[in-house]
């Protein structure tokens, strides 16, 4: 039911998007603009929202999801100068092999933009990949206007012939459209048969495995410059063009190898590409079947074909239909995303395939394995026979929606992440902002990370079988605020510096520590902190506070007087020229710096100095020794010998 309820939504959702993409294109333009319409390029965008765009890319991140994110990307580049059409393929119906619609027509990128963005938004992955009837569709739609096709597909068709003999007859009979191609975590057969897409279609092809890859093809391919393809001459080689059918007419992926009369290998065969033939016309035999899931081939067909006629030679090939495998999850009663299904034999990793697969394999019997989740390592024994397809149930293990909210004294939800333990095993990670999968029962919530001021007291909690819950944990803590003051002439530096704010143990020893932003509020529990000042912002005193329950205390951090002495040379005869001392503190107090360029000041504690000549400066003379007090400022002058 639920399937039902969200596929009904879709369809409503979708229906409304069409209704209002549907408009006349030129209705809200000027009579200028109008008049440019047939000078303007169309950009006509085919996108994939077959079932297989609900897998994963290398990054872990849902294709559908990618695609939105790259078609946003899209959407933001500067397009004025392009018409744009936006067509969808496998969105409404399971099985349809002419799901495909045209959502958003040819319009100005600035109507079209909103529209396609809502569309890409609203449609979820559902059916087949019809690509070849999506483009012929797009042909018609594109009439007699110029412009480029972007075909988007994680996969090949699955319906009709293969779109790269769609392709050669398109540029045969001298069709001047472009159709560019992203695949979209392409394996290698998928890749080489979208390749072919792009080479024949007279565009570019563009291989994303990844979110990031997804947004840089898609936006590279939108910068291509319009233009046509090259023009094809009718061809005048032999061809061979097959194609995998069994006794209900439907299609498989097949591959083989064709050889000549005399049984010598000539060429590799698929029925995703155009085979031409070097050694032109004659008798021929081709070894080919369907291409199961473990990667091997399933009773392969011996067929003679005669090759005589200049051109591509279809050959539809008969074969028979393996068992066929898919699998469903559901957690109680209600459909799952699910994971990626691997079959074994004899503890042997057979195949494996992705959960909205129709995966081909060969009979037997066979244990399924699947892991949606941690608390799901889920094993079906199953039996498949041939010509038959059989759904893998997985039922997952009950678990339920839980979101710890830690509550602060003022009423402020604390952000933090936290660990339940069973048996002293972390079992599960939770985090503040969002909801984890948790089996009910007891466990202990701990810190998933150190928190040094604002640990949290491991407790009990119980998960209840509620299907979601949101538990508040209420914590004891008050509020640390700090700042600098003191005279500006008394800092080193008078902008940036972080202050440290150490917890202390009964023995008044820090803990650990932290930094914080003068002026901004840092939640800490109750108890001893020392703050501390930027060792390099000048010189403080430590300030001890105590923390209170919903209480804040304000730590100020006075600058220490300082005083100030700098230093230039005598005039002389010196073989380098004199640009750099050192300052040698003489009661142990630690300036922060001792180095000293020439007439520049330091800023040192009170106490007794002398200054250092450089080593490259050997006619100076010492500094002979002095005091400097608070609030001093002192110019000494090294003599020459």
């Amino acid at each position: 039911m639920l399937r039902i309820f969200f596929g009904l939504l879709i369809f409503i959702f979708t229906f409304v998007t069409i209704a209002v993409a549907q408009t006349n294109p030129t209705e809200n333009l000027s009579d200028a603009d109008k008049s440019d319409v047939d000078k303007r390029q169309l950009f006509y965008m085919i996108y994939d929202s077959s079932n297989s765009m609900w897998g994963e890319l290398s990054d872990k991140s849902r294709k559908y999801e990618a695609g939105r994110t790259a078609m946003s990307s899209v959407l933001d580049l500067n397009l004025k100068d392009r018409d744009l059409a936006f067509r969808a393929y496998g969105h409404r119906d399971k099985t349809s092999c002419t799901d495909s619609e045209l959502i958003v027509k040819a319009n100005t990128a600035k109507a079209a933009k909103p529209l396609i963005k809502k569309a890409v938004t609203s449609i979820r992955p559902t059916g087949k990949t019809p690509i070849t009837h999506s483009l012929r569709e797009a042909l018609k739609d594109m009439g007699e206007r110029k412009g480029d096709i972007l075909l988007i597909s994680d996969g090949i068709e699955t319906c009709d012939i293969d779109p790269c003999a769609l392709m050669a007859e398109w540029r045969n009979q001298g069709i001047k459209i472009r159709v560019h191609v992203v695949g979209v975590g392409l394996n290698e057969i998928e890749r080489k048969a979208m390749m072919c897409v792009a080479d024949t279609g007279g565009g570019e092809y563009f291989d994303a495995g990844s979110e990031s890859e997804l947004i840089e093809a898609m936006n590279t391919a939108t910068k291509i410059e319009p233009g046509e393809p090259e023009p094809v001459k009718q061809v005048r080689g032999y061809g061979l063009n097959i194609q995998g059918l069994d006794e209900t007419g439907r299609s498989f992926v097949i591959t083989g190898m064709l050889y000549d009369k005399d049984g010598k290998e000539i060429m590799p065969l698929s029925s995703n590409g155009q085979h031409w033939l070097d050694d032109g016309p004659g008798d021929y035999t081709m070894s080919v079947g369907v291409v199961l899931a473990d990667g091997s081939i399933y009773k392969p067909v011996t067929k003679d074909v005669k090759i005589d006629t200049v051109g591509s030679k279809r050959v539809d090939v008969l074969i028979t239909r393996p068992a066929i495998v898919s699998a469903s999850f559901s957690e109680d009663g209600e459909e799952h995303k699910g994971a990626h299904v691997y079959a074994y034999q004899g503890g042997k990793q057979i195949f494996g395939f992705r959960r909205f697969d129709e995966a081909l394999a060969r009979p037997g019997t066979y244990e399924f394995r699947s892991k949606p989740n941690d608390d799901n390592e889920l094993k079906v024994k199953a039996t498949l026979t041939e010509g038959e397809h059989t759904i893998i149930n997985f039922k997952l293990v009950n678990t339920v929606k839980v979101r710890f909210k830690y509550v602060l004294p003022n009423g402020e939800t604390d952000q933090r992440g936290g660990q339940l333990f069973q048996n002293e095993e972390a079992v599960y990670n939770t985090y503040t902002n969002r909801f984890t999968g948790v089996k009910p029962g007891v466990y202990e919530l701990r810190d998933k990370y150190k928190n040094v001021l604002n640990p949290m007291i491991p407790r009990k909690v119980t998960i209840e079988a509620d299907e979601e819950q949101i538990i508040e944990i209420q914590m004891q803590a008050g509020y640390i605020t700090t700042e600098y003051a003191g005279a500006d002439r008394d800092y080193i530096k008078k902008k940036g510096g972080y202050t440290y704010i150490h917890a202390l143990d009964a023995d008044g020893k820090s803990v650990g520590s932290k930094t914080a932003n003068p002026g901004k509020t840092v939640v800490a529990i109750p108890g001893r902190y020392r703050v501390l000042g930027h060792s390099g912002k000048g010189y403080f005193d430590p300030v001890d506070i105590i923390v209170e329950n919903d209480k804040t205390v304000k730590a100020t951090i006075v600058a220490k007087p300082t005083a100030h002495v700098s230093m230039t040379y005598a005039s002389g005869n010196y073989k380098r020229k004199p640009d750099r001392a050192s300052l040698v503190p003489l009661d142990g107090q630690k300036p922060i710096k001792t180095y000293m360029g020439i007439g520049k000041i330091l800023k040192v504690p009170p106490g007794r100095y002398r200054i250092q000549p450089h080593s490259y400066t050997p006619e100076a003379l010492p500094s002979s020794e002095f005091t400097l007090s608070a609030g001093e400022t002192k110019a000494v002058v090294l003599q020459h010998k």
